[in-house]
């Protein structure tokens, strides 16, 4: 049976968001694989405990964790280590499947990580979360590629000017951090006063704000994509009922359904264009999900979230399947990269020790 670690929580505002995920795929692939359960704490710690799956533990992970362990990494080598009494066991997984939502996860951080330590990882790559998870860098790109996103202006929280962005702008605006997820820190808002406030939330979350024009009696869709091998693989497409903006509550905190399967083939097949076109522009390997906003007859790619929640396993209809498939998508990405060259041989230290006695700087 093939090892697997399996990476969630994370310091991030997104935490508990990411222990939902991790605990619901590791429930549907337990029998697949020898896991080792990753739980990172809100200080960054990495833990596992006996008994992950309760849920419960995770309001007080030390105190209600069943003989926690502390987990490390070992750079190079391919493998995690446990820290045990006296001693610690070692343990090499064909591969990590990251379940971290938003900072240190969603932005590449932990892809970075697992590069350097030679584990084949499920999420797109350092390069790619990084641009996905800033809003501003994904619309640069976006539209060099001819991607339609929502007109949009950002800026630093030092450099707010008020007038200029409602001059850009107008209201109604939406007002969201730049680097952040599940719809935490974002506001509405229709006048100066609204605006104001909109901001003092926003800036609690990053630096770094995007003011975008807020489209009134808009629809929204999502549908997840797996790309491997420059093949692109689409979901079903769901609509976001019912809301005019799709909140943190209106996501987690309620048990009605929210999202309805669009049966509209044309309007289906017009979002599964775009979306593919977007996840290769992007170069998102794995599996990502993308929400499109629609304005009349317009289409918007809003967001790329490059760790969905639940994997997205909902849109496809089949999380093992999608545990499975990011899997054995992280070991073949794994062994073609394997296929690079990352030694070339010069003479360039040879003549650094010939020549650094005659360097005048190396006689300082």
């Amino acid at each position: 049976m093939e090892k697997l670690v399996v990476f969630y929580g994370g310091k991030s505002v997104e935490h508990d968001i990411s222990i939902i995920t991790g605990l619901q795929v590791m429930s549907v692939i337990k029998n697949e694989y020898e896991l080792l359960p990753i739980y990172i704490d809100h200080a960054g710690l990495w833990w596992t405990a006996e008994n992950y799956d309760d849920p419960n533990i995770y309001a007080d992970f030390l105190a209600l964790a069943k003989k926690p362990k502390q987990v490390s990494i070992e750079f190079g080598l391919g493998c995690v280590y446990v820290f045990k009494k006296f001693k610690k066991s070692y343990f090499k997984p064909a591969a990590a499947l990251i379940c971290l939502h938003g900072a240190n996860g969603e932005d590449g951080a932990i892809a970075g990580v697992m590069q350097m330590a030679n584990i084949p990882y499920s999420c797109p790559n350092l390069e790619s979360s990084a641009i996905c998870y800033d809003k501003e860098l994904t619309k640069i790109v976006l539209k060099d590629f001819d991607i339609p996103v929502v007109s949009s202006i950002t800026k630093n929280i030092d450099q707010i000017n008020k007038k200029e962005i409602i001059k850009k702008i107008g209201f109604p605006m939406i007002v969201k951090p730049a680097r952040l997820g599940s719809s935490v820190g974002i506001v509405v808002c229709k006048d100066e006063h609204e605006l104001e406030q909109a901001i003092e939330c926003a800036k609690l979350y990053d630096f770094k704000l995007i003011f975008e024009h807020f489209i009134e009696n808009s629809r929204e869709f999502n549908c997840a994509f797996c790309l491997n091998e420059n093949m692109v693989i689409s979901s079903n497409v769901y609509e976001v009922v019912g809301q005019k903006f799709y909140s943190f509550d209106e996501k987690y905190l309620t048990d009605k359904p929210k999202t309805q399967k669009v049966t509209s083939k044309k309007l289906e097949q017009l979002i599964k264009k775009l979306g593919e076109k977007t996840v290769l522009a992007l170069e998102c390997e794995g599996v990502v999900r993308v929400d499109f906003l629609m304005e009349g007859e317009t289409l918007f790619v809003n967001e790329v979230n490059t760790i969905p929640g639940s994997l997205a396993g909902y849109l496809f209809g089949n999380l093992k399947e999608v545990a499975i498939e990011l899997v054995e998508n992280a070991k073949a990405r794994f062994f073609k990269n394997e296929q690079l060259i990352f030694k070339y041989q010069s003479e360039a230290l040879s003549i650094f020790k010939e020549n650094c006695f005659s360097n005048k700087y190396a006689k300082k």
